[in-house]
């Protein structure tokens, strides 16, 4: 009797892969989305590093947490330029960052700083001439490395000969980029105009005063109201009052 066997042999068992749950799904999309928002955010302040924060709620909330570093930002009206520059530069001094002030009208008190915050050991001043000599200077400043923030006061000029170049702007932002370096240009009317990502309005809503012992009034504080005039950082537009000190 002829007989036969035939050997069955299971197959291999399959990898058994667990789905994904609802709240896995939900956590890989805030993942993609948290991504996706830093990436815009560094797009748009030109840099990985984390924004310079002014020490001004106006400004910082205004430009997604303070002065874009790699960019330049502008400031302009007739008061509360120097105000904020100080402002400005205390913070970041506060911060332990190094500064530079380029002081194209020669406005700077030294005393005057120191008591509105400013670390004098923090901050380089240079005085220049004209629009033309600061942003060289600002450009020398930022080729040396090693500083954070530069402040560029400039006021008009009417000579069409000391007119700020267009190239020396585009420069400047070349240079702000790769020094990682956030520029604030504070001036009486619009200078760097396209080269900067974000335009702010000071208007002046007048003063505080407080009655001194003698019955003289005394000037308490001004009160500047700041307006987000053009902005790549956010929805221009904002309007808010800050009261600087005297």
């Amino acid at each position: 009797m002829f007989s036969s066997s035939a050997r069955i042999e299971s197959p291999e068992p399959a990898l058994i892969r667990s789905m994904p749950t609802d709240s896995d799904v939900a956590l890989q999309r805030q993942a993609a989305i948290a991504q996706l928002r830093k990436a815009c955010r560094n797009e748009l302040h030109g840099t990985t590093e984390p924004p310079l924060p002014t020490g001004v709620s106006v400004i910082d909330q205004a430009l997604a947490g303070g002065l874009p570093r790699g960019q330049i930002v502008e400031a302009v009206g007739k008061v509360g330029r120097l105000a904020l520059a100080l402002a400005v530069l205390a913070q970041a001094t506060q911060r332990r960052e190094l500064t530079a002030l380029i002081d194209g009208a020669d406005a700077l008190d030294p005393s005057g700083a120191a008591d509105q915050g400013v670390d004098l050991r923090r901050m380089l001043w240079a005085r220049v001439r004209n629009g033309n000599e600061a942003l060289r200077a600002a450009d020398m400043v930022l080729g040396a490395g090693g500083i954070s923030l530069v402040v560029l006061y400039l006021v008009e000029t009417k000579d069409p000969q000391q007119a700020v170049r267009a190239a020396l702007w585009s420069r400047l932002t070349q240079r702000a980029q790769r020094a990682k370096a956030a520029v604030l240009v504070c001036c009486d009317r619009p200078l760097a105009q396209s080269f900067a990502v974000a335009t702010l309005g000071l208007h002046d809503e007048g003063v505080r005063w407080k009655q001194s012992p003698g019955g003289r009034q005394q000037l308490l504080q001004r009160q500047t109201r700041i307006e987000v005039t053009r902005s790549r950082l956010g929805a221009p537009g904002d309007v808010q009052s800050w009261c600087l000190s005297k």
